[in-house]
């Protein structure tokens, strides 16, 4: 692979964060001897991979929200208080059919690029000495431009960095019951032989890099929806949230025996779309980089609460766009 060709790789990615150390928590080890023999780019899926997105149209132009759906919930009050009634079941079964009321997506053709605008937030990057005592956050919106149809990531060798119209043939292609949806989806995006993971964790860390494929069907994210709330352990906050961008969202995780950090789908609370994910601390613990690779010994032990979010991200704005640069 020649230069350029490694900038435009480097580009596919451009909205994701740096995957830094308070990001990766407690699997930062094993994640780091997976990369070190050579598996890498699969990792990189849980790090994250960038919310590639598209608009329902095939020129520069938003993506607007479906305005269906709605959980009843009183929003002249904060949305920490407010309440999402029914189980995760039920949240879900009504995203689904919301969803499946919605229109296809016109589908996008070789030549354009997908425009995606996000917005991470992160507790940032941790000192690499004990001198310093705060990390340094990292904000604002990034943007990102994929091209969607890219031949280098449709070849077989792409490992879990493929093409926006690759991702979208997968979409379309799912079956309607929610387990044979997860297994397709642990298949297309495995754990490595280095990075054991529980079918808990498997599944969310899939769900979360399937569901920011744009574009994304109406009724593929319906099948997603309800494949969401077939995880084992999966759960919903009984109480609104608020993601990356301060919108009200509900938010879908698992739960599981000794977990430390629960991963959650956030997905708008009127029109059901899908918003975002985020990373929450639910057990106090301190993450160590005293490992094979790490940084040097005086980094500091970083402390983590229960309540604390690890990293968000927030997906703003996609769309089709015929060149790269262009913006809605």
């Amino acid at each position: 692979m020649n230069l350029d060709e490694m900038k435009d790789v480097r580009g596919f990615r451009a909205g994701a964060p740096t995957p830094d150390r308070g990001r990766l928590a407690e699997g930062r080890a094993r994640l780091t001897g997976a990369a070190q023999d050579g598996r890498a780019r699969r990792i990189r899926a849980d790090w994250r991979l960038a919310a590639v997105g598209a608009a329902a149209a095939l020129t520069a132009v938003a993506v607007l929200a479906t305005g269906i759906g709605g959980d009843g919930a009183d929003r002249s009050a904060p949305a920490d208080t407010r309440r999402v009634e029914g189980s995760v079941g039920e949240v879900l079964e009504r995203a689904a059919t919301a969803m499946e009321k919605g229109d296809p997506p016109a589908t996008p053709h070789a030549g354009q690029w997908i425009y995606t605008k996000t917005l991470s937030r992160d507790p940032g990057v941790w000192p690499k000495d004990k001198s310093n005592t705060q990390p340094s956050p990292r904000t604002g919106p990034q943007e990102s431009w994929t091209l969607y149809a890219d031949p280098r990531f449709e070849n077989g060798k792409e490992g879990d960095d493929r093409s926006p119209r690759e991702r979208l043939q997968f979409l379309n292609a799912l079956p309607s019951d929610p387990d044979a949806v997860l297994k397709k989806i642990r298949a297309y995006y495995p754990s490595g032989k280095d990075n054991p993971e529980s079918e808990g964790e498997h599944d969310m860390r899939a769900m979360s890099v399937v569901l920011e494929t744009r574009p994304m069907p109406p009724k593929a994210l319906a099948k997603l929806y309800r494949a969401l709330a077939a995880v084992p352990g999966a759960e919903v906050t009984p109480r609104l949230v608020h993601d990356a961008a301060g919108r009200d969202a509900i938010a879908v995780g698992h739960d599981e025996k000794g977990q430390k950090v629960r991963r959650e789908i956030l997905i708008d609370p009127r029109t059901y779309q899908y918003l975002g994910d985020r990373w929450l601390i639910v057990k106090d613990y301190k993450e160590s980089f005293d490992f094979p690779g790490g940084p040097d010994d005086n980094t500091p032990d970083r402390p983590w609460k229960a309540g604390d979010i690890m990293f968000q991200n927030a997906l703003l704005d996609t769309a089709v766009v015929d060149h790269k640069g262009d913006r809605p």
